[in-house]
């Protein structure tokens, strides 16, 4: 009965006794005599759905518990009960533990099983209303992703590229939110619908561009920011995506969380990285660069950052069989007729691994590609392990 189960809290053994014979068979209830004792009940279970707790207890009484409750578990139906009769008991029960019910003591068994019933009701609806808008969100996220990869390949290559140095920097940097920081460079780009191509193209060269051609692609930043402030539970993404091009003392004064500085300098960190290391610069000399400006780059993220791209890559020639999905393409890959059919700079995924092996005989050249030496070496791992 995962998500079914109602934890009382009362410090009455007598009262449990009541309880436990008025609704026990009805519901499936778990009875505590502390508040600490639920806590550890909640912290080692995710089957609550409804918690309900006395007002006066030792130690915790009910309010601060169920606060508690809320700032851990919000989608826990929270019930308090009380003999109190205040307005101001009432109203600090509802402000601060943001209860669903407050049950005036004495109560009958049928108030309690009805307050029961309705919290579990209560518990199904947000769990189920969360499902659908989490399952809306990523459809929306897969749907702009696609639009980019159709409308400007470029952008979309570069987003990916990104999305790699911002997961390896997360893990680097054991960074818990890291979901909001790869969704953040996931859709880093797709203000750049409103790009035209030569620019992109211009950019994806490493090419410097004219001031009103710079200040047209930087604006692409704010255009999908806006983009993406219309899907619900999005804000925090739409502010990173609109911050990216922040220096570092600027994110300190625009960030309202040391959490949020850390996001968005792991994403601004990690898209100049890669636009440097378009050009002739190598890693090595683009760290070093970052290194020295420690009012553009939050030093903790660029060190975290060298770790993953310092001496850890290498470029090769393979065959198109040979293309793993998450190499990087070093150069253009061109069938026998000269038509190029991916730009350098691609990230290899699995739709365009499936489409290169559909024309593999009419690619003869080698293809340069940029692998990770660690990834490298694990996969000679597993297949001598094979």
């Amino acid at each position: 009965m995962s998500g079914k189960k109602i934890l009382l809290v009362d410090d009455q053994p007598r009262t449990l006794e009541v309880f436990k014979l008025s609704i026990d068979s009805d519901f499936e209830v778990e009875l505590v005599d502390s508040a600490s004792k639920a806590w550890k009940l909640l912290t080692t279970s995710s089957d609550y759905a409804v918690v309900v707790s006395d007002m006066h207890m030792p130690v915790v009484d009910g309010v601060q518990f169920l606060t508690t409750v809320r700032n851990r578990f919000p989608d826990i139906t929270r019930i308090i009960m009380t003999a109190d009769s205040e307005q101001d008991v009432a109203a600090k029960a509802v402000n601060d533990g943001q209860v669903f019910r407050f049950l005036q003591k004495p109560f009958s068994t049928m108030e309690l099983r009805n307050a029961l019933q309705e919290g579990l009701e209560r518990h199904d609806l947000i769990t189920s209303e969360k499902d659908l808008l989490e399952e809306t969100l990523r459809g929306s996220i897969n749907l702009l992703v696609d639009l980019l990869a159709d409308a400007k390949p470029l952008a979309f290559g570069r987003s990916q590229r990104v999305k790699k140095l911002v997961s390896r920097v997360c893990r680097k940097l054991e960074i818990t939110h890291s979901w909001e920081i790869k969704v953040s460079a996931m859709l880093s780009q797709i203000g750049c619908i409103s790009v035209p191509d030569e620019i992109l193209e211009a950019i994806h060269s490493g090419e410097k561009l004219k001031a009103v051609d710079q200040m047209e692609f930087n604006n692409h930043a704010k255009y999908g920011a806006s983009l993406i402030e219309k899907i619900p539970r999005m804000k925090s993404i739409s502010r990173l995506v609109g911050w990216q091009l922040k220096r570092f003392d600027e994110l300190r004064i625009l960030a309202t969380s040391e959490r949020e500085l850390t996001s968005a300098s792991v994403l601004a960190t990690c898209l100049e990285f890669d636009r440097l290391v378009q050009g002739d610069s190598t890693a090595e000399d683009v760290i070093d660069e970052m290194r020295e400006d420690r009012k553009r780059f939050d030093t903790k993220v660029v060190e975290a950052l060298a770790t993953v791209v310092v001496g850890t890559k290498m470029t090769t020639q393979l065959g198109v069989w040979e293309l793993r999905v998450g190499m990087t393409l070093k150069s253009d890959v061109v069938d026998d007729r000269g038509s190029m059919l991916v730009p350098r700079g691609q990230v290899i995924t699995g739709i365009m691994l499936k489409r290169l092996q559909c024309r593999a005989a009419s690619i003869t050249a080698p293809i340069s590609v940029v692998v990770s030496k660690v990834d490298s070496e694990q996969e000679q791992e597993d297949a001598a392990a094979v």
